[in-house]
């Protein structure tokens, strides 16, 4: 995503780019929002059970057309904006070449993911057998019959994404950003009509209609452009033309990247099958919780920094980048290092309180926890690692991640071997963490290539300082909870046990992040400072 503002017509530069990553920033976590409601609902109507089981896996190959393909910032996105971006040079209208090349792409691209579709609904069986080798056969009958009604969630996958691509081309932004909030709704509100479905069907069949919706929603705007939604019929002539080469080469290479990532789900759910009921679901429910916050803080703080390291990299101008590297990955960790620490203390609480409820039982309660307690593990790496690779694509370099990526593949599997007889479940969130930091250290290797100095060694003093701020929060936190406890839980008869509970947790990460936010100023922190800053001047507006 943080490429649209950029590849947009030189004409949006300065405030204008600034807003529209303000914009995007703020549908973004009105989405996310939305997919954790969704995620509530799912998990209150089937639980962490076979049915729950099924539906993540069968999931995975449409969620990857849908959101990984198709979505912002994905490959057919990016490819569209980068090659339109530079032939549309009316804002009213597109001419007769933009149109042409508009038609001949969406019309190869439906052809294509169309002949997808229909292969992925007639052996749905044997592709959830071949990604679920280990799975009981009910698990894999239902994951193939769910596929099936799924099956044109990858046919909408890649069109979404030219749609998006275009719209951003016309400084649209609105509603491809909060165009995927259109499935959850269609998921809550599905779930709600029919809460006693005990197929897993309604939720198969609302994803599919929601990703129809996320589809449609951006016709209006597409046909306001003046683009046409005519297939081109001459597809050879099509081809010839050379936008059409430029956009293949653009979107291959960015594809098969795409598609690492997501090997990496599979060896996750190769090895979950084997383990209890539920199991899968925990795990995917865990990644949902740890994206929540990494979603947002990605948009808020990288979103913007993004452009600016394109600059510094146009400019030659090393020094500010890495200063900007510095000052954008210590307040990442800033606002993170308080998140690791209350999911360490508590994850239990949290997923009882607002999870246990319907088929959500105390069970899947205690395997989501442990999912996310390691997981949790993955947030400080995670976003070094994300801020490298956005260094890297500001030198142009897609390849270094693509490689890593690959190198990561083999890894995770060999960790997933070792850990997960030791630790179950958790341990393959425990190999994701380890994963996320080794791409980390590989990333930040190779790097060198384009930047002798980084700077790395400058994070070293800010990153314990933080841990010892995060440990003295959770000590405080630790000393005082048995202290205020029997006070607080001594209101459960009057206000329920699980609100009382949420009060006790509240108060005490109130009180832990107080003594963070002092510890942290006490450190004499620069990007503390500045962050304390901006929350003055937001609460003085």
């Amino acid at each position: 995503m943080s490429e649209t503002p950029s590849v947009a017509s030189q004409s949006s530069a300065g405030p204008s780019l600034l807003k529209a990553a303000g914009l995007i920033a703020a549908v973004t976590i009105l989405a996310k929002l939305l997919g954790f409601v969704r995620d509530w609902v799912i998990f209150y109507a089937y639980g962490a059970t076979t049915l729950s089981d099924a539906y993540f896996a069968a999931v995975q190959i449409p969620w990857f057309a849908i959101v990984l393909l198709g979505g912002l910032g994905g490959p057919f996105h990016t490819a569209t904006v980068g090659i339109f971006a530079k032939i549309i040079k009316d804002t009213e209208a597109p001419g007769e070449r933009a149109r042409q090349l508009a038609s001949a792409f969406i019309t190869l691209t439906g052809l294509v993911f169309a002949a997808l579709s229909v292969l992925v609904y007639f052996f749905a069986e044997p592709i959830m057998g071949f990604l679920l080798p280990s799975g009981r056969p009910e698990l894999i009958a239902a994951s193939a019959e769910q596929l099936r009604v799924m099956s044109p969630v990858v046919l909408f996958g890649g069109l979404i994404g030219i749609f998006y691509g275009l719209l951003n081309v016309y400084h649209v932004f609105f509603w491809p950003s909060l165009s995927p909030a259109a499935m959850s709704i269609v998921i809550i509100v599905a779930l709600l009509l029919f809460p006693d479905d005990q197929s897993g069907m309604v939720l198969a069949w609302a994803t599919t209609g929601g990703a129809l919706a996320q589809l449609l929603i951006q016709l209006p705007d597409y046909i306001r452009r003046k683009f046409s939604l005519r297939p081109a019929l001459n597809i050879p002539r099509a081809l010839r033309l050379p936008e059409m080469r430029q956009v293949g080469e653009v979107l291959f290479p960015i594809i098969i990247g795409t598609t690492i990532g997501q090997l990496m789900v599979y060896v996750d759910m190769f090895f979950a099958s084997k383990l209890v009921e539920g199991g899968w679901a925990a795990v995917v429910l865990s990644n949902r919780l740890i994206q929540l916050p990494i979603g947002v803080l990605q948009t808020a703080l990288l979103v913007p920094i993004f452009p600016r390291f394109s600059r510094y990299v146009a400019d030659n101008n090393s020094e500010a980048l890495r200063t900007d590297f510095r000052k954008g990955i210590v307040s990442l960790w800033m606002i993170s290092v308080p998140m690791v620490v209350i999911i360490a203390l508590f994850a239990e609480s949290l997923i009882r309180v607002i999870f246990e409820h319907g088929s959500f039982t105390s069970g899947a309660t205690a395997l989501v926890t442990v999912a996310l307690i390691f997981q949790s593990l993955q947030i400080l790496p995670y976003f070094v690692r994300d801020t490298i690779t956005r260094v890297l694509y500001a030198h142009n370099d897609s390849i270094t991640p693509m490689i890593v990526g690959f190198v990561a593949i083999g890894i995770k599997y060999l960790l997933n071997m070792l850990l997960v007889e030791r630790f179950g479940i958790g341990g393959i969130t425990l190999a994701t963490s380890l994963i996320t930091f080794i791409n980390m250290m590989l990333l930040g290797w190779l790097s060198r290539r384009h930047v002798a100095d980084m700077g790395y060694r400058h994070l070293i003093s800010p990153f314990f300082k933080l841990v010892f701020a995060g440990g003295l929060m959770a000590g405080v936190i630790w000393l005082l909870r048995p202290l205020l406890a029997p006070a607080i839980m001594g209101f459960s008869a009057a206000i329920g046990e699980r609100i009382a509970e949420l009060a006790l947790v509240m108060v005490l990460t109130a009180i832990g992040m107080a003594v963070y936010g002092i510890v942290t100023l006490f450190l004499k922190i620069p990007e503390a400072d500045y962050l304390f800053a901006r929350v003055r001047n937001i609460l003085k507006r």
